[in-house]
């Protein structure tokens, strides 16, 4: 077995173990058979960089602090133990590995608009905003994202958007999140992933 599959292996079961969901309660959630996830977690099957990315949007938790675990384990000292207690300096520089190597244009030039651009609002205050939201619960987060749809969408039929020349926000995607934050609370669920809608309805 190589070290790739068995630090591949170790991640998964982390990340399962970290957010407390069962193998047979994942399997269901990606619709698998359980002993797949069993060869998976052993290092006993290669897995698909998509099945990869969809354990971690099946169990919510962010790819990223494991993704880069794997590729580079020298980084952390400490092992898997690293990944929930990122130095400061560790998070910068996740960051800008991000946004250098792998944030799309749209990403980076929606980013670099919030926090440089003369769009009215003090980016700190943002900031705050953006968290106090996502500390609130999922229905009231839905709320606000139908209110923020609706802002939007008037403004660009009146001709009154902000800043008409900056990066606009994809409402394909936002409307998308939003259906899928619906049904997730309709489930009396308080997180959702984009993987709970049918998209080929």
């Amino acid at each position: 077995m190589s070290e790739y599959r068995l630090r591949v292996a170790e991640a998964i079961v982390a990340a399962r173990e970290s957010v407390d969901v069962s193998q047979r309660e994942l399997a269901d959630r990606l619709g698998r058979d359980k002993r797949t996830i069993q060869k998976w977690e052993k290092g006993e099957m290669k897995i698909a960089l998509e099945d990869f990315l969809e354990i971690f949007e099946a169990l919510k938790v962010q790819v990223e602090p494991y993704s880069k675990w794997v590729r580079h384990p020298e980084l952390f000292p400490n092992g898997l133990a690293d990944i929930s207690g990122f130095a400061t300096d560790k998070k910068r520089g996740a960051l800008a590995d991000f946004y250098k190597c792998q944030a799309s244009p749209l990403e980076v030039e929606q980013e670099y608009y919030f926090l440089f651009a003369d769009h009215g609002s003090d980016y700190h205050g943002m900031y705050q905003q953006w968290m106090a939201n996502l500390m609130a619960p999922l229905r009231d987060r839905r709320r606000i994202c139908a209110q923020v749809i609706d802002n939007y969408t008037e403004a660009q039929a009146t001709g009154t958007i902000a800043d008409p020349d900056a990066p606009q926000p994809n409402m394909e995607v936002l409307k998308a999140c939003y259906e899928a934050s619906f049904q997730s609370v309709q489930q009396g669920e308080n997180a959702y992933t984009m993987l709970s809608l049918d998209l080929h309805k």
